[in-house]
C-alpha cells in the first residue's frame, strides 16, 4: 500500500550525497524518483533509518533524513524526507561575484 502524499515522478540522475554526523561522509548516488515531500535514491551502501544527510542537485542543496533503507540487488533504496531546500544557487553565485569580485565564490561552486 503506497501511503505517498505526493505522487514520485521518475528520475534518474546522479548526485552527491553526504553523510552528516560527528564525520560527514561523501557518497555517490542516483535519483530514483522524487516529490516535493521526499526523494528515493539509489546507493551502494546501507544508511540507516533517522541519519540526516545532504543532497547536491543541479542547482539546489536539499537536506533531509533517511525514513528507509532497503536491498534492491547489488544496491540499496533509501527513501529521504526533504526537510530543507536551498534553490537558485547559480544565480546567488553570480551575485555574490558581482558584489565581492571574487570569482571564486567558493562556498557555492560545491552545490552548483
Amino acid at each position: 500500500m503506497n501511503q505517498r502524499l505526493e505522487e514520485r515522478i521518475p528520475f534518474d540522475r546522479a548526485v552527491a550525497v553526504t553523510l552528516l554526523g560527528d564525520i560527514d561522509t561523501p557518497l555517490k548516488a542516483r535519483v530514483k524518483d522524487m516529490s516535493g515531500l521526499g526523494i528515493g535514491l539509489e546507493l551502494e551502501h546501507a544508511v540507516p533509518a533517522g541519519t540526516a544527510l545532504k543532497i547536491e542537485l543541479d542547482d539546489a542543496l536539499v537536506l533531509g533524513e533517511v525514513v528507509y533503507c532497503r536491498r534492491d540487488g547489488a544496491s540499496f533504496t533509501v527513501g529521504v524526507h526533504l526537510e530543507q531546500a536551498l534553490t537558485g544557487l547559480a544565480e546567488l553565485r553570480r551575485t555574490m561575484e558581482a558584489l565581492t569580485g571574487d570569482r571564486r565564490a567558493s562556498f557555492l561552486h560545491s552545490a552548483v
